[in-house]
C-alpha cells in the first residue's frame, strides 16, 4: 500500500520504467568477465546484422568508463533531449538507434570518474528517461567484470539474455568463469557462450592459426552446461576492409568467414 507522496513518486517511476522495458523487445547483454576480448565489436556487429535482416535494434553502451560504441560505429553524433526530458538516442542508419556516454561527454578523451551510485543512476537513465522507439532487439555492451553496470543491467531488466564471450587463453575463461558464477548467483540463465580470437586468419595465405585453445571455451561451455554458440575467428584483412570502410564487418566484409560467423550467431538470437 502506497503511503507517501514520495512512495507514489517512486511507483510511477517504476511503472514508466517497466513500459519502456516493454518497448525493446528481445534483450542481450554482452558480457565477459575479461577485457578485450571483442565485446563491442561483437555486439555492434550483432545489432547491424539484425538491422540487415530487416529488425528495428537498439545498442545500448554501459561500459561508462571506457565506452567505445561511438567508435566502433564511427558515429559522433551529440544527444539531445526531447520536449518531455527524454534523452533521444543516436541513428547512425535507419532502423539502428544507439546510446553511449561518449555521446555526452565535452572531449573525446575525457575521463569518467564515477562512484557506483551514480553509475547505477545513469544506467537506470539510458535505458528507463530515454526516447526508445519500438523495438525488434535490444543489444547491451558491458564492460570487463561483474561490477556495478553488469549488476544494474541484470537486477532491472529481469528477461536479459547474456552473451558470454572468452578466447582460449587461461586467464581470459577463468575471468569468464567467474562471470558465469556471477549470472548463476543472480538466477540469470546464459544465451551461451562464444569463443573469440582464438584462432587467426593468416592475411597472406588464409590459413588458420591457433593463437589460444580453440577448444578451450567449448570445454567450458560443456562444464557449465550452457550452449556453445559459436567460434570466431581473428580476421586482419576483414577488420582492415571495416575500419576502411568505417562499417562493422558484417556490412563491410559480408564474404570473409568472420562476418559469416556472425551472421549465422545472429540468426540464433
Amino acid at each position: 500500500m502506497i503511503t507517501t507522496l514520495g512512495e507514489l513518486n517512486q511507483s510511477i517511476r517504476e511503472r514508466e520504467f517497466n513500459q519502456i522495458l516493454d518497448r525493446l523487445g528481445r534483450k542481450f547483454l554482452v558480457l565477459s568477465g575479461k577485457g578485450g576480448v571483442g565485446k563491442t565489436t561483437l555486439a555492434v556487429n550483432l545489432a547491424w546484422a539484425k538491422v540487415k535482416a530487416g529488425f528495428k535494434v537498439g545498442l545500448l553502451d554501459v561500459d561508462l568508463h571506457g565506452p567505445d560504441l561511438a567508435a566502433a560505429l564511427h558515429c559522433d553524433a551529440r544527444l539531445e533531449v526531447d520536449d518531455a526530458g527524454h534523452l533521444i538516442p543516436a541513428s547512425p542508419i535507419k532502423n539502428l538507434w544507439v546510446l553511449t556516454l561518449q555521446h555526452l561527454l565535452e572531449r573525446g578523451d575525457e575521463a569518467v570518474m564515477w562512484r557506483g551510485p551514480r553509475k547505477m543512476r545513469a544506467i537506470i537513465q539510458f535505458i528507463g528517461e530515454t526516447a526508445w522507439p519500438e523495438l525488434d532487439y535490444f543489444f547491451i555492451d558491458s564492460p570487463p567484470g561483474t561490477g556495478d553496470e553488469t549488476l544494474t543491467v541484470l537486477k532491472r531488466i529481469p528477461d536479459v539474455r547474456p552473451i558470454v564471450i572468452s578466447t582460449g587463453h587461461a586467464m581470459a575463461l577463468a575471468d569468464v568463469a567467474k562471470a558465469m558464477d556471477c549470472l548463476a548467483t543472480c538466477g540469470v540463465k546464459p544465451m551461451g557462450l562464444v569463443d573469440n580470437l582464438s584462432t587467426l586468419i593468416c592475411p597472406d595465405c588464409g590459413k588458420v592459426i591457433a593463437i589460444g585453445d580453440p577448444e578451450a571455451t567449448k570445454a567450458l561451455s560443456e562444464k557449465l552446461e550452457v550452449p556453445f554458440l559459436a567460434s570466431l575467428p581473428m580476421d586482419p584483412a576483414a577488420a582492415r576492409i571495416a575500419d576502411s570502410a568505417g562499417k562493422p564487418v558484417v556490412e563491410a566484409a559480408q564474404e570473409t568467414s568472420l562476418a559469416k560467423a556472425i551472421a549465422s550467431l545472429a540468426e540464433l538470437l
